[in-house]
C-alpha cells in the first residue's frame, strides 16, 4: 500500500492504474480531480513509411572509413540511411469531477493498493467521510470510478470530459452519457526539438478516437429518485443529492494494425465504447469492482517479497518515508515496496492483446511528451520487459514478444535496402507503425540513430521466453525463426578485423563517443556491446536449434542453412578485449573517451541481462573495474541497471549502494521542473527525469537478481540456480515466494536469515534436474543436484 496526506502536486506524483491497454493517473484533487486518460492505441501518425535512397556503395565507404581511421567522418556518411522520426503515444484527455460544494477536510488520505489495484482518495469534513476509489478493470475493459459520502445531503458534482487535443469536442447525448470525440496529430517532432505539432490529415487520416462515460447515481433519501439527481448541460453532467457516484469510461480508437491505414472514424470509435459502458453498468460498481480485483489479485499474489530488517515498515506516507531515507535513516521495507511497484506496473500497462509499455509505460499527459513517449530498442524497452519472467508475469511478456514478430516482418526491407542484407534490423526508435530505419532525416546523431542491433537484443527476450517456460511450441512457431532471421541479418554485417576475427561493422556503442585524432566520434567496427549480442543471439539459435531437434522437431529446412552460418561464425566471432586499465573496453580500441560516467554501460550487456561476461572469470573482474569506474551516478535507469550488474557480481553491498542512489526522492522546483537528475517521485514512480517507468520496471528485475540467479549452467547443460547470491548485508532476514528460475522451475518459497538459507522449495512444470547452490545455516556452502517430477514441489533445503 502506498499512501499519502495530501493531493499530487503534478502529474508525476499521481497514481497510475491500468489494464494493459486503458491508463489513468489519478491526483487525488480536491475540490476538483483530474484524472487522466489514455489508450495504448491513441498515437500520432501514420509515421512516414518511406525508405530513404541509400547511394549506391555506401556501407563499402562507410567500412572504408572505419578502416582507416576516419570514424567522424563515417558517421557522417551514414546520415545518408537515416528515416523520418518515431511518431508520439498520445493523450485521449481527462475525467473531471468537480465537488461543487466542499469544505476544507479535517483528515485527507489518498493510497493505491497495489494488491487490488485500486486507487482511493478519502477525506472527513466535519465527521463526515467522502471516498473515491478508481481501477481500470481488464476483464470489463473499463475506468471506473466510484464516490461515495455519508453525509445525508449526498454528493454535489460536476463531471465532464476534456482534452488537450486540438481537435477534439465534448458533448452530452440524450440519455445523458458524455462523449469525447477527438484525432490524433497527424506528426509530432519528437522533444526536445521544438518544430512543432502538425495536426493537419494531408491525404491519410489520423487516429480517431473516442471516451465515452456513463454515470450511476445512488439517491440520498431527500432526492425522489436517480433521475433528478442529474442535470445535464451542453458539456458537463451535474449531479446532487446522491450518496453514491458510479463513472464508467470506455476508449475506443480506429486503429487496426501497425501496416493499415486507421478506419473507424470518431463516431464508430463512440458506437464500440457504448458497448463497453453499457456492459458494465449492467454489471453494476460491486461487480465489476470484484472481477477486478479478483482478477489483478491473481498476477500480484504470485510473488511476494518480506523484508525482516527489525525496523517495521513505519506508519508514515511513502513520500516522508523517502525523505527521511535520503536523510539517513533506515528503512529497507522501501526496497520491498519498489518491487511490488514494478510487478504492479507490468500487470498494469502491459496484457495478452495490448501493445508492449511504452518509455512511459501506458500513462502520457502530453502532446509532445519526452522522446516522443516511444520504444527507445537500444536499452529501454528491453529494460521494461526485464522482470516479466522472472517475476512471475511471463504473459504481460507477450506485447513485446509481439512486437518483436511485428519488427522482424517490418524490418526485413529495411536490411535489404539500407544493408543489402538479408533477414531484418531496427534500430534504436521505433513506435505503434513499427518503423526500423535510423532516425532523424538526416539530423540525427549517428552515436544514437546508426545503431542497427536491436533486432538481436529483442531477439533475446524470445530467449527468454524459452529458457523460462520451456516451451518447445513457442520456440518451433516464433522464438526460432525470428531469432534465426536476426541472425541473417547480423550475418551479413560481419567483416574481418585485423586479427581474422569476425566483428560487425559500421558498430556503435548506444548514445556514447570517444575520441580520435580526427576528432569526437561514435561510429566504429566491432563495439563490444555488438560483439555481445552477436555471440549471445548465435548462442540462442544454435541452443534453440539443439532443444528442437533433441525432441524430434529438426527447425524448418529454409532456417537449416541459416543455422550451419551462425554455427560457423560463432566461432570466430571476436572476443572482448580488456584495456591497460582492466576494465572492458567499450570499443575497438582504447580510445580516450568523452564521457568516462556516462549513463550507458552497453559494454556490460554480457554481464547483465546477457552471460556471456557473467560465467568469465577474467571477463568478470573486468566488468568489477569498468563499473568502478563508471561511478554511481546516472538517470533513473541507469542507476538500476547498475544494481543488477553488481547482483551479477554478486556484490549485494555495491547493489544495495545503488538501490539508495534509486531510492532518492526527487522534488519539484520553483521552475516547475525537478531539483535532481536520477531516482523516484514521491509516488515512486522513476525519474529520469522526466519520467521513465523502465526505471520501476528494471529495479524489480535487479532485486531479483539479488535473491535468485539462473543464468549459468553445468558442463552438462543443467541449470544452476543460485539462492542468496548477492544478498545486501543490511537484508539480515526474509522471506521471498514465487520467483521464477530458468529450466521451468519456481521457487515456490526461500527464506533467510543472517546471510544463510534456512529454506527452499522448487516447484517444476515438467519433469527436470538443476543444481541449486546455496549457504546453509552451518555456514557451508553447498552445490547439489536436484530432480523434481512434474508439477511437484520439493523442499530441497
Amino acid at each position: 500500500m502506498l499512501w499519502f496526506t495530501a493531493p499530487a502536486r503534478a502529474w508525476e506524483e499521481s497514481f497510475p492504474v491500468g489494464n494493459g491497454r486503458l491508463g489513468a493517473m489519478v491526483r487525488g484533487g480536491r475540490p476538483a480531480e483530474r484524472i487522466a486518460l489514455n489508450e495504448d492505441t491513441f498515437w500520432s501518425g501514420p509515421g512516414e513509411r518511406a525508405l530513404p535512397q541509400v547511394p549506391h556503395g555506401l556501407l563499402a565507404e562507410v567500412r572504408a572509413l572505419i578502416e582507416a581511421g576516419r570514424h567522424a567522418e563515417a558517421g557522417e556518411a551514414l546520415r545518408a540511411t537515416q528515416g523520418a522520426d518515431a511518431e508520439a503515444f498520445q493523450p485521449v484527455g481527462h475525467l473531471e469531477i468537480e465537488h461543487l460544494e466542499d469544505a476544507p477536510p479535517d483528515v485527507y488520505r489518498r493510497s493505491l493498493d497495489l494488491r487490488e489495484g485500486v486507487a482511493a482518495t478519502q477525506w472527513e469534513s466535519a465527521g463526515l467521510l467522502v471516498r473515491q476509489e478508481v481501477l481500470a478493470s481488464a476483464v470489463d475493459q473499463v475506468i471506473a470510478v466510484r464516490l461515495e459520502t455519508g453525509h445525508p445531503q449526498g454528493l454535489h458534482l460536476r463531471i465532464g470530459l476534456g482534452s488537450p487535443q486540438p481537435r477534439s469536442a465534448c458533448r452530452v447525448d440524450d440519455d445523458g452519457r458524455l462523449s469525447l470525440l477527438l484525432a490524433a496529430p497527424r506528426h509530432v517532432v519528437p522533444w526536445p526539438r521544438t518544430d512543432g505539432v502538425i495536426s493537419s490529415d494531408d491525404e491519410v487520416r489520423s487516429v480517431r478516437a473516442a471516451a465515452m462515460a456513463r454515470i450511476l447515481v445512488e439517491p440520498s433519501q431527500e432526492s425522489s429518485s436517480a433521475e433528478s439527481c442529474v442535470v445535464a448541460g451542453e458539456s458537463s453532467i451535474e449531479v446532487r443529492d446522491a450518496v453514491a457516484v458510479t463513472i464508467f469510461v470506455a476508449i475506443r480508437t480506429g486503429f487496426t494494425r501497425w501496416d493499415a491505414l486507421p478506419t473507424d472514424d470518431a463516431e464508430a470509435c463512440l458506437r464500440n465504447a457504448l458497448l463497453e459502458v453499457n456492459a458494465a453498468a449492467d454489471m453494476g460498481w460491486e461487480a465489476v469492482r470484484a472481477r477486478h480485483v479478483s482478477e489483478h489479485r491473481e498476477l500480484m499474489d504470485r510473488v511476494t517479497l518480506r523484508l525482516e530488517t527489525g525496523q517495521a515498515a513505519p506508519d508514515v506516507p511513502i513520500d516522508e518515508r523517502l525523505a527521511r531515507r535520503a536523510a539517513g535513516e533506515s528503512d529497507e521495507d522501501l526496497a520491498a515496496a519498489a518491487f511490488a511497484f514494478g510487478r504492479y506496473l507490468l500487470a498494469a500497462s502491459s496484457r495478452p492483446g495490448t501493445q508492449a509499455a511504452t518509455l512511459q509505460g501506458i500513462w502520457n499527459e502530453q502532446i509532445a511528451p519526452p522522446w516522443n513517449s516511444q520504444y527507445t530498442t537500444n536499452i529501454n524497452v528491453q529494460m521494461n520487459y526485464w522482470p516479466a519472467e522472472v517475476a512471475a508475469l511471463p504473459e504481460c511478456h507477450d506485447p513485446l514478444l509481439g512486437l518483436v514478430a511485428d519488427l522482424a516482418e517490418a524490418g526485413r526491407e529495411t536490411a535489404r535496402q539500407l544493408y543489402g542484407a538479408r533477414g531484418w534490423t531496427c534500430h534504436h526508435n521505433t513506435d505503434l507503425w513499427r518503423i526500423t530505419v535510423p532516425v532523424g532525416a538526416g539530423a540525427g546523431d549517428p552515436k544514437w540513430a546508426q545503431w542497427p542491433m536491436a533486432g538481436a537484443w529483442l531477439s533475446l527476450h524470445l530467449a527468454e521466453r524459452w529458457r523460462f517456460g520451456r516451451d518447445l511450441d513457442h520456440l518451433e512457431r516464433q522464438a526460432l525463426p525470428i531469432a534465426v532471421d536476426a541472425a541473417r541479418f547480423v550475418l551479413d554485417l560481419l567483416v574481418p578485423n585485423e586479427d581474422g576475427d569476425l566483428v560487425v561493422s559500421p558498430s556503435t556503442s548506444p548514445e556514447n563517443c570517444f575520441v580520435t585524432e580526427h576528432g569526437v566520434a561514435g561510429v566504429d567496427r566491432g563495439t563490444s556491446s555488438d560483439r555481445t549480442l552477436a555471440r549471445e543471439l548465435f548462442g540462442f539459435v544454435l541452443e534453440a536449434a539443439a532443444a528442437l531437434t533433441a525432441a524430434g522437431r529438426a527447425p524448418a529446412a529454409e532456417d537449416q542453412a541459416a543455422i550451419g552460418e551462425v554455427r560457423d561464425a560463432f566461432e570466430r566471432l571476436a572476443p572482448l578485449c580488456i584495456g591497460s586499465r582492466g576494465q572492458v573496453l567499450e570499443w575497438s580500441g582504447e580510445w580516450e573517451e568523452t564521457e568516462p560516467h556516462h549513463r550507458h554501460v552497453s559494454h556490460l550487456i554480457g554481464l547483465y541481462p546477457g552471460s556471456l561476461l557473467a560465467t568469465d572469470p577474467r571477463l568478470r573482474e573486468a566488468a568489477r573495474t569498468t563499473l568502478h569506474e563508471r561511478g554511481d551516478e546516472g538517470t533513473g535507469w541507469s542507476i538500476v541497471w547498475k544494481i543488477a550488474l553488481w547482483a551479477r557480481l554478486r556484490d549485494g553491498a555495491a547493489a544495495h549502494r545503488l538501490l539508495g542512489h534509486y531510492l532518492r526522492p526527487v522534488t519539484p522546483n520553483a521552475d516547475g521542473g525537478w531539483e535532481t537528475a536520477g531516482g523516484v517521485y514521491t509516488s515512486l514512480l522513476c525519474a529520469h527525469p522526466p519520467f521513465q517507468i523502465d526505471g520501476n520496471l528494471g529495479v524489480t528485475a535487479a532485486i531479483a537478481e539479488l535473491l535468485l540467479q539462473s543464468h549459468e549452467i553445468d558442463d552438462d547443460g543443467t541449470p544452476i540456480l543460485d539462492l542468496l547470491p548477492a544478498l545486501p548485508p543490511a537484508w539480515t532476514a526474509g522471506t521471498v515466494t514465487g520467483l521464477r528460475a530458468r529450466g521451468g522451475v519456481t521457487l515456490e518459497h526461500l527464506s533467510w536469515r543472517d546471510g544463510h538459507v534456512e529454506s527452499a522449495a522448487l516447484h517444476a512444470a515438467q519433469n527436470t534436474t538443476v543444481v541449486i547452490r546455496y549457504q546453509g545455516t552451518n555456514g557451508q556452502s553447498t552445490t547439489r543436484s536436484v530432480s523434481i517430477k512434474a508439477d511437484q514441489t520439493e523442499y530441497v533445503v
